[in-house]
């Protein structure tokens, strides 16, 4: 009996110091485990924020309409011309109902060539018009929903353009207007919000020269681009 009591006794002294000493042990290893994974937690959001940050531009000047009648904007349409490297260019009018594509030439001027490198002269080179041969496609009906969430979106990456510059020689021109507002993107990198706006783009381009009896499959992606800006717009705006 009194060999159980002593057996007890030096287990509830021993006890404590085992605890302190683990805890001296454990605790260090778990706090830096968890140090490090704060730490890659903290780069991989980093790296959301720099990616979401990554929009579309202002446009550097004024971008006037090329004056096709046709193209021409009306109030609270969204324009976009999208100018390929090496290739006509095309685009869409996008009102809250509707879509409207044309292809062979452009609704907006050209933006305005980047300043030249330090110590060089600017040469001014008049830009050849366009010849005015072009194709206008029949208007696509939008449900409601879809069109209005495609409108507000498009004017939202437009009024909060403010990214850094990155135009080049070689890729894609993608230019974004409604009213007097003004916005781009060139051949935006993967995994940036301006590259997810193309997407947005890229789908009602196609879908605004589909046929109106099969335009209803490419709405899936149109409102998957525009679900996705969503997403990232409620989990990273500042």
């Amino acid at each position: 009996m009194k060999a159980g009591i002593h057996a007890k006794r030096i287990l509830l002294m021993v006890a404590p110091l085992a605890l302190m000493l683990c805890a001296a042990v454990v605790v260090p290893v778990a706090l830096e485990r968890w140090e490090d994974r704060r730490e890659r937690l903290d780069a991989i959001q980093a790296e959301r924020v720099a990616l979401y940050r990554a929009r579309l531009e202002p446009c550097p000047g004024k971008v006037d309409s090329t004056g096709i009648k046709e193209l021409a904007l009306r109030p609270g349409e969204i324009g976009v011309d999208v100018f390929p490297e090496f290739a006509a260019p095309e685009g869409f009018r996008l009102s809250h109902a509707s879509l409207s594509g044309h292809a062979g030439v452009s609704a907006a001027g050209y933006l305005p060539p980047p300043p030249p490198p330090p110590g060089r002269a600017e040469v001014n080179q008049a830009i050849e018009p366009l010849a005015p041969t072009y194709k206008t496609f029949p208007p696509v009906v939008l449900p409601q929903a879809l069109g209005a969430r495609a409108l507000e979106t498009l004017k939202a990456e437009i009024d909060h353009a403010d990214a850094a510059g990155s135009m080049g020689l070689d890729g894609i021109t993608y230019i974004l207007r409604y009213d007097d507002k003004c916005a781009f993107a060139w051949s935006p990198a993967p995994g940036t919000r301006a590259h997810k706006i193309v997407g947005l783009v890229n789908a009602l381009d196609s879908l605004s020269k589909e046929d109106a009896r099969n335009a209803t499959a490419l709405h899936a992606d149109v409102s998957r681009w525009i679900a996705e800006l969503e997403s990232d717009t409620r989990e990273l705006a500042d």
